[in-house]
């Protein structure tokens, strides 16, 4: 009896303990959501990057948590049926290439912001001239 009893709480704890493999319904679906988050994680330190650098405008800095607010919308929404189809892992790359890409621009356009900051500034002295 001792025996039976043994073997019946060892059954038990061994399907118990593999249950959580069981909870993906497949092996590249958890591979996919992992590089997801991943992406995304980096994606949210290059922005701290940026701010903490300053190559980054308030604007800039909202307009890209914005983005990255609706790409996070996406992944729920997708995830929501446990697993990602091609489908949605190809909207939610192009998302975050297109994010990626937005960060880099954001980031590297100091050129840009010093131009257009001092011609609204020459703007606004010329017109105080006249």
């Amino acid at each position: 009896m001792k025996t039976l009893s043994k073997t019946l709480i060892a059954i038990s704890l061994s399907l118990l303990a593999a249950a959580p493999a069981f909870a993906y319904h497949g092996e590249d679906q958890g591979k996919d959501h992992g590089k997801i988050s991943e992406r995304l994680e980096r994606q949210q330190q290059r922005i701290e990057q940026g701010v903490k650098r300053h190559q980054l405008t308030r604007k800039e800095v909202k307009q890209l948590k914005r983005q990255q607010h609706d790409i996070h919308y996406l992944v729920r929404v997708f995830g929501k049926d446990g697993r990602l189809s091609k489908r949605e892992r190809r909207i939610l790359n192009r998302e975050l290439d297109s994010s990626s890409w937005q960060i880099k621009r954001l980031r590297h356009n100091e050129l840009e912001r010093y131009v257009n900051l001092h011609e609204r500034y020459g703007k606004r002295d010329h017109a105080r001239r006249l």
